[in-house]
Formats: structure tokens, sequence, C-alpha cells
């Protein structure tokens, strides 16, 4: 990828349970001794044998989970027809799975950049990965090898950040859609074909109704035998036509469906979208392409309509409406975004998420001139618990955690876990500071309470830093920099207590 910009926002704060500068000096020497062949010293030394041992044992159970992570990962890697690709900051491939790795021949290395023609639909790519956003269903030409034609993929990618927020990649999906998009302009180009017969069939009326009957039965034989669905709407919009495939998606049959607004087919959440569209667009006799929901059935559809005008100045004579079914194409587009803004364990928003919602919320009280109050939780006493009762008694407590902390807040505040015990908390349009203080009191009273977990009985507690928009800064890193160095000074203090931060002036006088 594009080498993104260096972050100017200092780096994050370590998390507390990082080994100290001095445990790591002790570590490091007693790795180089061992390098160095000083085995011999390194067994007569007591406190090197006992760091040895515990870095041992540390590691294994990392390296434990992480394995167990990967083997999932690469056991449904390799069943997806999906292509699952990550890069380095450069651009080069550093991981790709899936069937369409195998049939393609992408290999490792090599730059993503060479697999694009030169093309203006690169434009929103390259902003997204200058910008180090993600990017969502990206429909994009890929010439995987010169001997071969030109692939269709939609492509979904998140940026890698390392600990100082520097882009160190991307990951994410690809998608061969190049039959859906042939079939797209198939369609286009079937859809321009009937409105030609359909046209030519009206004036021909004119001029022999002995023939329109004809003309008739052959055009409704190519409807009928279309894979998609046709509705023929007249100048107000009601159906005088729709074929056996749009009955079948449409839910309704052909009796019922005459003389129906085509407007009473579409789903309440979709209705305002496209009666603004079909308004703006009545004019025109352009083919024109939108998605909606259907009421009876609940399938999403992706539309195709003209309006049929005959000549400049002479009134509405109806629309041709060619729609096919997408449902599956767009839940399976939802599940991976979910899977990208979401976190599994315990199904609150994760630090990709957690970023969007904040600038949302901030850009809103901009707008409104309202304080936004930024909550940064580390739980106490979280390692005890997992050591003691196990990896999965500290899921458990995780889960709980995040019911606890949900159900103190409102519909419009977020609770995000950022990883590990790490939780975050945004307090939009609150009316001052009492307000998002008597928020952090009430969820760290409610933390220090026993949790039920099936292998025993939990106690945490919690350590809460606290700033506030406009009120510290109005920038969103810089927010999120203050509530969590205001963490830290809430465990320094003693734990299980809250902390509101203080610019270092404030603290040294």
């Amino acid at each position: 990828m594009i080498e993104a910009n260096r972050p100017t926002t200092p780096p994050e704060q370590p998390p507390a349970s990082a080994a100290t500068p001095g445990r790591l000096s002790i570590l490091n020497l007693a790795l180089l001794l061992a390098l160095l062949g000083y085995g011999n010293v390194l067994l007569e030394t007591p406190w090197v044998v006992f760091a040895m041992t515990a870095l041992g044992a540390w590691l294994g159970g990392e390296l434990a989970v992480r394995n167990a992570a990967i083997q999932r990962y690469c056991d449904f890697a390799k069943v997806s027809n999906d292509l699952l690709w990550e890069t380095d900051h450069r651009g080069r491939f550093t991981d790709l799975h899936g069937i369409l790795a195998q049939i393609f021949k992408i290999g490792i290395g090599q730059q993503w950049r060479t697999l694009f023609p030169e093309a203006p639909d690169l434009a929103v790519l390259n902003a997204a990965i200058i910008a180090r956003r993600p990017f969502r269903n990206l429909e994009l030409s890929i010439q995987f090898s010169p001997k071969q034609p030109p692939r269709w993929m939609r492509i979904n990618g998140i940026p890698l950040l390392n600990e100082s927020g520097q882009l160190r990649g991307y990951r994410g999906t690809a998608l061969d859609i190049t039959p859906h998009w042939q079939a797209r302009e198939a369609l286009r180009t079937h859809t321009t074909r009937l409105e030609r017969e359909v046209v030519a069939a009206t004036r021909e009326l004119r001029l022999a109704n002995q023939e329109l009957a004809e003309r008739e039965r052959h055009l409704r034989t190519l409807i009928n035998a279309a894979p998609v669905g046709i509705a023929e709407l007249d100048a107000q919009g009601h159906c005088r036509y729709l074929n056996p495939v749009g009955c079948i998606l449409a839910g309704c049959p052909e009796q019922t469906a005459w003389g129906r607004h085509f407007f009473d087919f579409i789903h309440l959440d979709s209705r305002d979208y496209v009666e603004f569209a079909w308004d703006i667009n009545r004019a025109s006799t352009e083919v024109h392409w939108f998605e909606f929901r259907l009421r009876d059935t609940g399938l999403w559809v992706s539309a195709y309509w003209t309006h049929l005008i005959e000549s400049a100045g002479q009134p509405l004579s109806g629309s041709i409406v060619i729609f096919i079914d997408v449902t599956e194409a767009r839940s399976k587009d939802q599940k991976l975004w979910i899977q990208a803004h979401y976190d599994t364990l315990t199904d609150l928003p994760n630090r990709n998420l957690f970023w969007e919602r904040l600038e949302q919320v901030l850009s809103r009280a901009k707008r409104q001139r309202q304080i936004v109050g930024l909550l940064w939780i580390d739980l106490d006493g979280f390692k005890a618990v997992n050591d003691s009762l196990g990896h999965s008694a500290g899921d458990e407590l995780l889960q709980q955690v995040a019911l606890r902390l949900h159900s103190r807040l409102r519909e419009s505040d977020t609770v995000a876990r950022l990883g590990g015990d790490e939780f975050t908390v945004i307090l939009p349009a609150i009316s001052d500071l009492a307000a998002a203080l008597q928020v952090a009191h009430a969820l760290i009273a409610r933390l220090a309470e026993p949790f039920v977990l099936t292998q025993g009985v939990g106690r945490i507690s919690a350590s809460v830093g606290l700033a506030l928009y406009p009120l510290h800064t109005e920038n969103a890193e810089a927010l999120v920099q203050y509530a969590d160095t205001a963490m830290y000074a809430a465990k320094q203090a003693g734990k299980n207590q809250l902390a509101v931060w203080r610019p270092p002036a404030e603290i040294s006088s």
C-alpha cells in the first residue's frame, strides 16, 4: 500500500501489564548470555535461571493461545471462496489465503498495484489508504495475468497500526464478482433492448392493432422467460404488469399486483429513499439504478428503471423496472462489516468502530456546541482472576463486564472494548463535568461488585480516567490520550477510583 504519513500525536501509553524496563533488561541479558555460549554461567546464577523459567512459562501460555487462533484462521481461510489478503506499509502482499489466491496465483511479496490497470476507479481506494481509513465494497477491475482478461473484484480492507499508531499495512478480503458484474452489464443491455421493443410496440399500436397482439405475445414470452423481476408501470406509477419472477420476489400474485402502486411494494425502511430518487429523475429517459428492500418478502433487490417519454413536451407514458435479488450478497457484506467493527467476545464495538463513533460524536458536538465525555476504563485484578480461575473464567468475566457497563448507559452512549481488559465509554451531549463524574462513579461501583462465574466468584475493580471535549481539547486523538493518562493516574493513586485529566502545569503546582 501507499506509505502513510507518520502520526504527529504522541504514542499511546503502554498497558499496565507490560514488563518494566528493569525486567526486560534482565531477560535480555539472560538471552544474550545464552546466545554467546555462557550456559554454565547461567545455570550457576539463580536469578537468571528464575527469569528464563518465568519467561518460558509466560511465552508458552501466550503462544498456545496465539497458535490456536492462527489455526482457526487458517482453517476458515482454506475453505473461503474469498481472497483473504494482508500487505505491509509498502503495498507488498505478506499473507494470502482463500481459493481465489490459488486460482489466480498471486504471490507473496507482489505489489498490489501491479494487479490494477490505471483507471479512475482507483481514486476512492487511494484516498482511503492515504487517510488510513477502512474501505468497503469497492468494485475494481484487476488484471491477475496478462494472458487472462481482467476480473472484477469487490474489495474490503482495514488499516493495521502498530503500537505507535503508525501504519504497518492493510488487511482485508476480495470477492470475485465478475459473473455478477457481467450479468449487470448484460442486464443493462437487455433493459435497453426491452425499452426499445416496448416503445416500438407502442408506436405500432397506432398503425396496426392486429400486429400489436402478436408483438405483445412475443414480448410477454421474452419477459416471462427472463431470470429477473420485470414490472411495467403506468404514468402514475401503478403496476400494469409483473412477470413471474417479479411476483416471487415481491411475494404478490400477478392479479393482486395489477393496479398496485410501485411504492406499495417497497419496505418502509427504503421508501423515503426510493421516492426521492424517483421524483428527481421523473423527466429523465436514462436508465437509473438503486437498491431497496421489498415490503412483503423482506428481500433486497438491485433495480434498474427508466421512464418512457415519447418526445419533448409529451406527458410521462410509463416506466419499466427490472430488479434482481441481492439479499445474500448484502448479508455477506454485512457479516464482514460486523466482523471488522465488533469484538467477537463481548459483542461491543471494537477499536475501529470506536474511532468512527468518536469522530461522529465530536463533529456533532462541534456543530451543536455540546459537551462530550470520554471514560478510559482499565480493570484492576483481572489478571489474578485469569490466573486463578482460568482463561475461560476471564472471558466470562469480560462478557459480564460488558453487560454491566452497557446496562448503566444511555442508548446514545457508546461502550467499546479496545482489547485485553481496557474499555472506553463515549458520553455525548452531557450537561457538565458533574454529569460525567456521576456516570463514572456509578460504573466504578457496579464493577466492584462480585462476579458470579462458572468456575467461582471473581472480584475486580476499575481505574477510570476522564477527559472532556471541549474543556480539555477539541482533538479526538488528544482526547483519547488525556483519558488514558488520567486512568494511569487513578491506578497510581491506589486503583478503584476516578481521575480527571489535568494539564501537567496544574499537576506540578
